[in-house]
C-alpha cells in the first residue's frame, strides 16, 4: 500500500519539473526572439546603407568620368605629286567634372556600306589630360596606296578614356602667329614659357586650327627637347602635313603647352 501511495506522488514531481523546464523553455525563446529583430534591422540598415553609397559612389564617378565622342571628320585629298593622303579628326569632350586622361587609340574608317577603307593605329590624341568642358582631338594625317571615295566616309573609334591620375600641367604661350610658309602649307609660331617650379624638357606644343564654321582644319605639333628652366621662355613653330589651306581659313585656333605625361 505504501508503495501504491507513493508512485502519484513521484509522478506528479516530475510532471511539475517537466512544466517549469517548458516554461523556463518559453520564456528563454521569447526573451532570444525579443532580440534578433533589434539586431537585425541594423544589419539591413547597414547593408542598405552600403549599397546606396555604392550606388551613389558609382553614379557619382559616371558622372565625373563622363565624356561625349563626336562624329568625326574624314578628309581624302591628292597631293600636287599625285600622293592620295587622308586625315580623320575625333573630337572627344570632357561632359564630366573631373579631370581626364586621354590615351592613343585606333579609328577604322568605313564606307557608307560599312567596309572597311583602312586603319589608323596609335594615333595620338591631344592635349591628354582634358579639363571639364575642354575637346581634345584624335587626329591622324597619312597616304592612302590607292584613291577612296569621300563620301560617306565615318570614323569607328577604340579609344581609352579614364579618370586622371594625373595633374594637368599647363604651360603659358604667348606670341602667337599663324601665317603661311613659302613652302604653301601653315605654320605656327610662338613662346613657351616654364611658368612651373621646375626645370622641364620634351615639352609637347600643339596647335588646334578651326574653320569659321568650327570643324578642325588641322592638328599640328611639336616637340622642344631643350630643357626649359622655371621662367625661361624658348620659341616653338609647328606645320601641317599635307593637307592644304591657308592662314586665311583659320578662324580661331588653341595652343596647348605641357610635358610628357604618362599614366597606367
Amino acid at each position: 500500500m505504501e508503495t501504491k501511495e507513493k508512485k502519484p506522488i513521484f509522478k506528479k514531481w516530475w510532471f511539475w519539473v517537466i512544466i517549469v523546464v517548458v516554461v523556463i523553455g518559453i520564456i528563454s525563446a521569447a526573451s532570444g526572439g525579443s532580440k534578433k529583430p533589434s539586431k537585425t534591422p541594423d544589419k539591413e540598415t547597414s547593408s542598405q546603407g552600403t549599397k546606396e553609397n555604392d550606388s551613389g559612389n558609382k553614379e557619382s564617378e559616371k558622372t565625373e568620368t563622363a565624356y561625349e565622342v563626336g562624329e568625326g571628320e574624314v578628309r581624302i585629298w591628292t597631293d600636287s605629286i599625285g600622293s592620295t593622303w587622308i586625315s580623320a579628326a575625333l573630337p572627344v569632350k570632357n561632359t564630366g567634372s573631373d579631370n581626364l586622361f586621354l590615351s592613343s587609340g585606333t579609328l577604322d574608317i568605313e564606307d557608307d556600306s560599312g567596309a572597311l577603307v583602312t586603319t589608323l593605329r596609335m594615333v595620338t590624341v591631344y592635349p591628354q589630360v582634358l579639363l571639364p568642358g575642354e575637346t581634345a582631338y584624335y587626329y591622324e594625317e597619312t597616304t592612302l596606296d590607292e584613291s577612296v571615295s569621300q563620301e560617306g566616309l565615318k570614323i569607328v573609334p577604340h579609344i581609352d578614356v579614364k579618370k586622371a591620375k594625373v595633374d594637368c600641367i599647363r604651360y603659358e604661350v604667348t606670341e602667337v602667329q599663324v601665317k603661311d610658309s613659302s613652302y604653301g602649307d601653315v605654320n605656327v609660331t610662338g613662346r613657351v614659357e616654364n611658368t612651373s617650379e621646375e626645370a622641364e624638357s620634351m615639352i609637347y606644343v600643339v596647335a588646334n586650327l578651326y574653320a569659321a564654321d568650327g570643324s578642325l582644319l588641322a592638328q599640328q605639333f611639336t616637340i622642344l627637347s631643350d630643357e626649359l628652366q622655371p621662367g625661361e621662355k624658348i620659341g616653338f613653330e609647328t606645320s601641317n602635313l599635307g593637307y592644304s589651306f591657308s592662314a586665311a581659313d583659320v578662324a580661331n585656333y588653341e595652343i596647348y603647352a605641357f610635358p610628357t605625361q604618362i599614366q597606367f
